[in-house]
């Protein structure tokens, strides 16, 4: 959308875009932008929050009275939560806090699959209360096995691509989303009411999974590949979850 927006501004047809990858939108230098901290898909924050989405939507038109573009600006605040009156959401299950110290890889791991298999159950329980959909499903390898290539990945070497004829890159990709969307279905079979950003903020914020990916994105920001540097920098962490970022 960055580059349609030049060429209608250069037919001189103005343009504001409502970005939800900041990074996206500054390197390609849009004539108009709005940086807002929501999901993917949620260009306007929570749904059924009209009078919310509504300032969303007047903080971007705003932005067509300037002409000292390129312009991005931050749309200063977080979508509102559920209603005080909804029921309240916790983990399926109690788990460990995470160490701080993460650099053994192989207890990483087998602390990473322990997790996993407490997880398993409420997992099957999700899945079948949805009537069999599920979230993830889109690469064939299961949690444990997408835990120990991920995991691997952290060591000197790079570890050998689990499907052939796919790029390593796409395969860490495909991996890391299958099992974000395992701890997503799990974390559902729980009753009460949950946002997207709440369950991003248990799934970053409270579990070795959500540890693994910032691990993996410390691990391949400056990466001799661009393909993995990419990676770690547009496609593991999510805009509103990048204040768990350590510098």
């Amino acid at each position: 959308m960055s580059g349609l927006a030049h060429y209608f501004e250069a037919e001189g047809i103005p343009t504001v875009l409502i970005s939800l990858i900041r990074e996206h939108t500054m390197r390609m230098k849009s004539p108009r932008g709005l940086a807002v901290p929501f999901e993917l898909g949620r260009p306007f924050g929570a749904p059924n929050e009209p009078d919310f989405q509504r300032r969303v939507l007047k903080e971007a038109l705003k932005l067509l009275e300037r002409t000292d573009g390129p312009i991005l600006e931050d749309f200063p605040d977080t979508p509102p939560g559920p209603p005080a009156d909804m029921e309240g959401w916790s983990c399926p299950v109690n788990l460990a806090p995470p160490p701080a110290d993460l650099s053994d890889l192989e207890q990483f791991l087998a602390d990473l699959k322990t997790e996993i298999g407490l997880l398993q159950p409420w997992y099957a329980e999700s899945v079948k209360s949805a009537g069999g959909r599920k979230l993830n499903g889109q690469f064939d390898m299961a949690p444990d096995a997408i835990a120990e290539f991920l995991v691997s990945a952290l060591g000197d070497e790079l570890p050998e691509c689990p499907v052939a004829d796919l790029p390593l890159p796409r395969a860490f990709k495909l991996s890391t989303d299958e099992l974000k969307y395992f701890y997503f279905q799990a974390a559902l079979a729980r009753p009460g009411t949950i946002t997207d950003v709440q369950l991003g903020d248990w799934f970053f914020g409270d579990t070795l999974a959500g540890k693994l990916f910032f691990q993996l994105k410390a691990h391949f920001a400056d990466h001799e590949l661009d393909a993995l540097k990419g990676f770690s920098a547009m496609q593991l962490i999510p805009y509103h979850q990048h204040h768990r970022i350590t510098r």
